[in-house]
């Protein structure tokens, strides 16, 4: 794995904007409140909250929208799933969403998108992720 100290706030954000994300699927609180819950609750964390808002306020915004555009592009059946599992959504989302928002390279957010899925999703999420991602930020 790479040293990814010199990035921690970005890395952190990250990791918070899959909590969030996962927090939000559920639809008992709102955008706003989860936000407002994170930053206070994280406050003393190294987090780059402008990068966790901008892509929490994207993807939250047109959430649908950009979960069929997902399921559009992904190719499930070829990786023997029926449905992509919230992580998995929510992790491609973040990605994709940094992808038009930053000016982020394409391989560190393939890579961050591989390390997210080892972290927060089932043991082989990585493969389908990896692929997914390829897919996506090919256009």
């Amino acid at each position: 794995m790479k040293n990814l100290s010199q990035y921690k706030e970005k890395v952190n954000a990250r990791e918070l904007l899959v909590q969030a994300l996962y927090e939000f699927s559920f639809g008992h609180n709102s955008a706003k409140s989860i936000e407002d819950s994170f930053r206070k609750d994280f406050r003393k964390t190294k987090i780059d909250y402008i990068l966790f808002r901008n892509i929490f306020s994207h993807i939250t915004k047109d959430i649908s929208e950009l979960k069929k555009v997902v399921s559009e592009i992904a190719e499930v059946e070829m990786f023997g799933i029926r449905t992509i599992e919230v992580m998995e959504m929510n992790i491609i989302l973040i990605i994709q969403a940094e992808s038009s928002l930053e000016q982020t390279p394409r391989e560190i957010l393939i890579d961050e998108g591989v390390r997210l899925s080892k972290k927060f999703c089932s043991q082989n999420s990585y493969k389908f992720i990896n692929a997914t991602l390829e897919k996506i930020l090919k256009s």
